[in-house]
Order: structure tokens, then sequence, then C-alpha cells
């Protein structure tokens, strides 16, 4: 998962009492009773006492652990959207029941291997959706970062992360509690929130495009090949498809899951570790469990085997310890020396091709939750896209287009938003224009399949002005340009901001076309003599107007050719059309 900004924080805590034992045993028994009952919640108490003693065979203090868990859910019950997990740290059932990570491991079936060697070295890691989230956690954590600097061996270093692509799905949150009358419909809260049907044909027939791990068209065929049917096959797939799979490992997977061919199986025993994926090794927890099974040990024996192996690497050379475990391997299964030492030479390979299936879920999650809202919530889905794209481009005065100017010129910020409108387009999704008594400042889904332009993305709007249009149309609708310069603008005409709403046709629902709409804004700026130039500008120089424009009668032809070009608000006709020939460029726009 893509993390493009770190910040590391000693973390002590203050919750070092004798009694902290007892009290992390407490916080962990209470959230097995609140997920689970009967023999699923014994399961969920087998696994905590596991991890529990695993825990304490790191030498870490619990109230650390316990106090951070409390330090994670008051920032979450403030609005900090914290992200589903990080490497190994995933699949434990502990840090899961404390709130530090969000992938369930008995849901899905993973296997306790251990802590990782991140927090064996003391370094727990922690994602958040935002800068803004990434620092108010980091200044959260630092209240207990003197004491950590004094003690080190008592405290533990956390690495919070920003993850993009939480932010996104965060944002498809948002928006569809919105559509619902404030009901959460996240899948998370469903008691079976990975076997949506709609969401797994979507992801099946390739149509995936603005999910960032599911979006490469490589990926999207493979799909499409393989028709996965549960989020475990979609697993496998992205596994078997990443960048830096071994070389044909792709080829062999799809022959194992069409029938066409399948490798022998090592051992028998290995039956129903390798059936899953086709006798196929992708990911990690199946080598350990492999190592585990063949040499008759417990997992945490066998994951530390398998990182002494991993370290003699791939080749056909054993090393010491492949030899011993060789024999181990032919004694207890009873099979010949060379038979033996061949199981395990098949392991350390195995090892160096594979992945943790754990942090694969991490992303392919929340690929799934993103693919759900696109699969239910189309609207919802496409408007989250176009206000990431929008806090992208938008500066601190509002978003400026022009970069290019002229009728040949090219605007990125205006591309990136038609680019993403046509997107939506071709998704059946409706975008309609600005409206200054709907539209808010961002992307906002009206029903399951239409959205409105934000008033952010007109020309010279920023987020303050918006808001505060937003803010006073709680009195009621504004109906015509002078209520809105009054109410809306506190008595003055801001012809640098009010023209790209005329230009827009966020004004149209005042039944004036914009021609005359605009004339209006110059008297109003006549009556309170201000004079502006042609780019909106108060200025001394220049007669205010269109005149000072160089403008001609529309009836002779001319077009604001700013709305195109310079403005790059919708046109008025169609949404986002295709380029139009030279000859057809210039048009009133009415």
């Amino acid at each position: 998962m893509h993390d493009d900004a770190t910040t590391i924080v000693p973390f002590r805590g203050g919750a070092l009492e004798r009694a902290a034992w007892d009290r992390l045993w407490d916080a962990a028994d209470g959230g097995c009773v609140r997920r689970a009952l009967g023999e699923r919640r014994t399961r969920y108490q087998r696994r905590v006492e596991q991890e529990m003693a695993a825990f304490a065979r790191l030498g870490l203090e619990p109230g650390v652990l316990l106090e951070l868990s409390w330090v994670v859910q008051d920032l979450r019950g403030r609005g900090v959207t914290f992200g589903p997990g990080y490497g190994p740290q995933s699949g434990s059932l502990l840090l899961h029941l404390l709130g530090l990570n969000g992938i369930d491991p008995i849901d899905h079936g993973l296997p306790f291997l251990g802590f990782g060697r991140e927090l064996e070295a003391r370094r727990l890691h922690l994602r958040v959706a935002t800068r803004a989230e990434q620092a108010e956690l980091g200044s959260a954590l630092r209240q207990g970062g003197a004491a950590a600097a004094a003690l080190p061996e008592q405290g533990i270093e956390v690495v919070v992360g920003r993850d993009p692509t939480l932010a996104l799905t965060c944002e498809m949150v948002r928006l569809a509690r919105a559509l619902n009358d404030n009901r959460d419909c996240d899948p998370l809260r469903w008691a079976y929130p990975w076997d949506d049907p709609d969401t797994l044909r979507l992801i099946a027939r390739g149509e995936t495009a603005g999910i960032p791990l599911l979006e490469d068209a490589q990926l999207q065929e493979r799909m499409r090949e393989a028709a996965p049917r549960s989020l475990e096959e979609v697993t496998q797939v992205v596994v078997a498809a990443r960048d830096g799979a071994p070389h044909g490992l792709l080829e062999r997977y799809r022959a194992a899951r069409t029938g066409a061919s399948r490798p022998p199986l090592p051992h028998p025993e290995l039956e129903d570790i390798l059936a899953p994926t086709g006798y196929i090794w992708l990911y990690r927890e199946q080598v350990v469990a492999a190592l585990a099974r063949l040499l008759g040990c417990e997992l945490a024996e066998a994951v530390g085997l398998a990182q002494r192996l991993s370290e003699e690497g791939g080749d056909a050379h054993e090393g010491e310890l492949s030899r011993q475990l060789g024999e181990r391997i032919a004694a207890r299964c009873q099979l010949p020396y060379a038979r033996g030492l061949y199981l395990l030479r098949a392991l350390r390979q195995g090892l160096a091709q594979v992945v943790d299936r754990a942090a694969t879920l991490v992303e392919v999650t929340e690929a799934y939750r993103q693919a759900y809202y696109k699969a239910r919530y189309p609207a919802v889905f496409q408007a989250a896209r176009l206000n990431r794209a929008l806090r992208r481009v938008t500066p601190r005065g509002g978003v400026r287009y022009g970069v290019g100017g002229g009728p040949d010129g090219v605007c990125p910020h205006r591309e990136i938003l038609i680019r993403l409108c046509k997107e939506a387009l071709s998704d059946g999704v409706t975008v309609l224009p600005p409206d200054i008594n709907r539209s808010d400042w961002g992307f906002r889904p009206l029903d399951r399949n239409t959205v409105i332009y934000g008033l952010g993305a007109i020309a010279q709007i920023d987020r303050q002005t918006a808001d505060r249009l937003v803010l006073r149309r709680r009195g009621g609708e504004y109906r015509s340009l002078m209520d809105l310069i009054i109410r809306g603008f506190g008595g003055t005409a801001p012809a640098i901001q009010v023209e790209p709403l005329i230009f827009s046709g966020a004004l149209d629902e005042f039944g004036r076309d914009r021609w005359h709409l605009r004339r209006e804004l110059d008297e109003a700026q006549a009556v309170r003599g201000w004079q502006y130039a042609a780019d909106g500008r108060t200025t001394h120089s220049l007669a205010g107007g269109l005149d000072a424009w160089q403008a001609v009668h529309p009836g002779e032809g001319w077009a604001f050719q700013r709305e195109l070009d310079v403005l790059a608000c919708v046109p008025s006709r169609q949404y986002f059309p295709e380029p139009a020939p030279a000859e057809r460029r210039l048009r009133p726009v009415r």
C-alpha cells in the first residue's frame, strides 16, 4: 500500500500499573463477547490466549498497548479514520479487538504467525486518511513522548502513515450516509460483508476503473478471465498478477484454476493447505503451515524456521538447517531422506516467491469496499472521485482555469475534471450543471445515478466562499442576482467570483439568460462606481464591463469563450461534449 508520508512518534503511555495485564485481558475478552456467540466465541477466546502468550514473550509492557488503544478509540470517536492495518500485524486478533487494525483474522481464516518483525522491534504501524489526521494522531501520541524517551525499553515507536486510497473510501462513506438520511450503509456493518453478489460481479466483469488497486487494464483482463466468486479468489488473482511476481506464476495459476493442468501435490498431508490455490504456492501462510505440518511442530516454531530458511535463499544448494529439517521431515513422514530433502527444497523455493496474505488482504478489502460503492451507489463513487480531484487542483483562492488559454489551449485542471465526468457518464451517471440553490462546495450525489456539479469546481470559487453561499442559503433560496449579491456576498459585487457563476450556468434558475445577467452585474458595478478589467480583477485603468473585453453583440456570433477554455465551467449544451470543429467553436451561450 502506497504511503507517501510517515511520522515516527515514540510512545510510552501511562498505564503501566500492576493491573495492566488484567485490564488488557478484559479489553480483549470484551471484544470477543461483542463479536461472537457460542462456538465462534470460543474460537476467538482461544486465539486471544495464543496471542497474549506471544505478546508476553515480546517483553512489551501491556499498559503501552492498552493506552495506545485508548488514544486510537478517542480519536476515532472524534472522526479520525484509521486504515485496516499494515503487514503481518493485520493478522493479529488482539490488535483487531483493541482497534489497532481493521482486519478480523477469524473472518478471513488467517492463522496467527506472530506480530511480525516490526512489533518485535517495538514498532507498530497505524494508517490514517489525511495529513490533518496524521498530524492530529501524532500530536496525541507525543503527549507520552518525553516519558518514552526517558524509558525507551518500556515504550514503542508508532509509525503514523497516510493512505490516500483510504481517504477516497472515507469520502464514499460520507456521501452514501448523507444520501441515505444519515443511515450507515458501509459493507463493514453487514454480518457477511464480503459476499455481496453485485460487487463480485462488477469485479469479475473488470469494470473497476477508478479503483486504485484494480484499475490496471491487464489486471482487469485477468479478473474477466478468472471470474472470481469470492473475496479470496479476488485476492489470489491480485497476488498472481502482481508486479514482481515470479515468471510464469500467472500462467500456472490460470491453468490450475481452469483445470487445464495442475502441479503435482508435494505430499498428501498438504492437500487442505494447497487445494484452495490449485496446488500453487501463493502465500507465506501456506508455506509456514506446510512446514509445521511436515515437521509436526507448532506454528510459532515454524515461523522462526521459515525465516531462517528464507535467509538461505531459493537456490538448489542446501545449508545445514535445510539438511537437518530434511532429515526431520523424512523421519516424521517415514520417507527416504532424498524425498524429505525434496519437500524441504520445495518449501524453501516457495518462500522466495510468496507474499503475506494478511498484508495483501489490507489492500484487497479496501478495494472491495470501493467496488461495493461503485456497484451499489455509482453516483456516490463518481462524486467521491471528483471531490478528490477537486481537492488536489484547488489552490487557496479557488480553482483557476486557463493555464493554456485561448480556444486551443489545454488547461490540466479542466481536463482532469472533464475526464472524470466523461467516465461518470460512461458508467451511466448523469452529471448535472451547477445550481446556486442546490450545489455544495463539492460534487454531491442526488440519487443513485445523478451527481450535481460542485460550486468549488467553478473558477475563483474557493472553499470558504462556497461554504458561505451554502450557509446563507438556509434562509431561503436565492431569487435573483441582487439577492445573491446582498445575502451571499454581503452586499458587495465581486465580479471575480460572480462572473464565473454566471458563465457556468449556476444562476440559470433566476430565469434570465447569461448575457442579461452579465449586464446586470455591470450595472451593479456602475452604481457603486467600481471598475474592473476583462479578467474580473478590480482596476482603475480600464472602463468596466463587457466593452473592456472587446466584446461584440451575441447576435453577431460572439461567444463567452471563457466558459470553455478560461473558466472551464460546465458547457450549457450537453455535458462535456467532445471538442467541436473550429468553425463551430465560437457559439453564443444564451
